[in-house]
């Protein structure tokens, strides 16, 4: 690569002083060969004013037919885009990936550049620097970065049992073949080269080149650029959001003299499937993905469109979270006259569950604990529990009604360890819970489909219930229910504790069912 830069120096007089050859893409099928640059701020200007010399000496020195393509980068660092990249590039290896988390990230500043310090068990970092992983990471940030970056890997103490080496990975099958790609019709060549391959889903778009997607145009704008010094003609870029069946984005086209007129033929609603590269954008502390587009080929979109998911197998054993069997703590009372099963519970499988939460947004609070008994022919045989750190603070709010603590969730497992033995304890089983259908429902499939672990099972809501059958209660909330059946709730307010008590109560109410 230094060789490749030495012989541009050479060839054109441009400032390349510390500019770095990032990237080659070959797009076989565009007969397109791109070449990516990252250059330090202040230079972005001058080399994209002269891209075309670039790829004619490009080519020159290459020898090859390929057209060429150059991007130029500017380098910019960024604490949260250079974790979140830095997480991506780790993702092939699972004993990394599953023991560096954002947190483990700290930045020290000097006048010499950034030092980034990765904290990380002990094994691990034998692990990095035995398979000299760590000059993998040091070749990615060069590549990628012109400030002068150093990575230091800096051990941590902890008992090994703590240390996940190679964590099982979850099993994934899609919900019919083909994957999650978009099958468009009637493509037609508008500018640039067509575009015979599927358009992925813009939900799972990621920052890349050659990305494909497709949809319908939105909020479709013409602006004028801004003129450069000596430039004697206006001209134009053009801003729209393109909308599939699964999201939008933001997307820019910057036209040549030869597809400007055409460019200004697309309109709001025109179906188009687009060939460019994704970006991540951070303003004002807001990060979002943006389209930068290339070519653009006309097509009709289906009409019949579904949602392929990638669903989780169903796990084979817990792997974290193991239930144990239910206990009653009521002592036997030999005159006590044992009830009889109510007829809807034989034969039925039950799971009663119950969240913990930093607070009551079902979108960005976080899971601190769950709670869930399972119930078969009417009776409690087994208690899933346990505490979940939600990688944040809890607030006091939350913790003066549950009284779980930061301290309490310290070294508890993440809930992306806990949702797999969870969905296995569900699986099957109708889920009940107390105004389960307004808050913890969402919540749960809120935080499990990222995962792509789909909760699909029947519900039944106690607080429905308890309508239906007691219309004329003056209250519906768990603490009423349990004290008119007499049953007493050791720990209200904390999730196994309310989730038996609520068992206790469905038990009751099935009665009448």
């Amino acid at each position: 690569m230094n060789e490749f830069i030495s012989q541009l120096k050479e060839s054109i007089e441009l400032d390349f002083e510390g500019v770095k050859l990032s990237e080659i893409n070959a797009y076989i099928k565009q007969n397109t060969l791109e070449i990516i640059f990252v250059c330090p701020d202040g230079k972005e200007k001058s080399l994209n004013d002269n891209i075309k010399v670039i790829a004619e000496k490009t080519a020159e020195i290459l020898k090859t037919s390929f057209k060429i393509k150059i991007k130029i980068k500017k380098s910019y660092f960024d604490e949260a885009y250079f974790t979140y990249s830095l997480l991506g590039f780790v993702e092939k290896y699972p004993m990394i990936k599953h023991n560096l988390k954002s947190g483990n990230f700290a930045f020290e500043y000097n006048d010499s550049g950034i030092k980034v310090i990765l904290s990380v068990p002990s094994a691990v970092a034998e692990y990095i620097n035995g398979r000299k992983i760590k000059s993998e990471l040091e070749n990615f940030v060069n590549n990628n970065y012109c400030e002068n970056i150093e990575i230091a890997i800096s051990p941590v103490e902890i008992d090994d049992e703590e240390i996940e080496f190679e964590p099982p990975e979850n099993k994934l099958v899609y919900d019919y073949e083909g994957g999650r790609k978009i099958k468009v019709s009637n493509v037609e060549p508008f500018i640039g080269d067509v575009i015979y391959e599927r358009p992925s889903y813009i939900v799972d778009a990621r920052p890349g080149d050659g990305v494909i997607l497709c949809g319908k145009i939105k909020e479709f704008t013409e602006r004028k650029r801004t003129m450069k010094e000596g430039e004697t003609e206006q001209k134009y870029f053009f801003k729209f959001r393109l909308e599939d069946f699964t999201g939008s984005i933001d997307c820019i086209y910057f036209p040549t003299k030869k597809s400007l007129e055409k460019i200004r033929l697309l309109s709001d609603g025109k179906e188009i499937v687009a060939f460019g590269t994704t970006e991540m954008n951070t303003f004002k502390g807001v990060t979002t993905l943006s389209y930068r587009v290339r070519y653009i080929s006309l097509c009709t979109l289906p009409t019949d469109f579904v949602v392929n998911r990638a669903r989780m197998v169903l796990p084979e054993e817990y792997r974290c979270v193991h239930p144990v069997p239910y206990e009653s703590y009521e002592q036997d009372n030999i005159f006590k006259v044992k009830e009889d099963v109510p007829d809807y519970l034989l034969g039925k499988e039950f799971v009663v569950y119950d969240f913990e939460t930093t607070g009551l947004n079902q979108s960005t609070d976080k899971i601190i604990e769950i709670g869930a008994v399972k119930i078969k022919d009417g009776v409690i045989t087994e208690c899933f529990s346990t505490l979940v750190d939600p990688e944040c603070l809890i607030p006091e709010k939350a913790t003066a009604v549950n009284h779980i603590t930061d301290a309490d969730v310290k070294g508890a497992p993440l809930i992306g360890d806990v949702m797999p033995d969870f969905f296995k304890f569900c699986f099957g089983a109708i889920m009940v819970g107390q105004n389960s259908l307004q808050f913890d429902w969402p919540l749960l499939r809120a935080k499990a489909e990222p995962m792509n672990i789909y909760f699909e099972n029947d519900q039944l809501d106690i607080l429905l219930l308890a309508k239906k059958y007691y219309p004329d209660l003056s209250k519906y909330n768990l603490d009423f229910l349990s004290k008119k059946f007499g049953i007493v709730n050791e720990a209200a307010h904390r999730a196994l504790s309310d989730t038996i008590t609520t068992a206790k109560v469905f038990i009751k109410l099935a009665a009448h069912m």
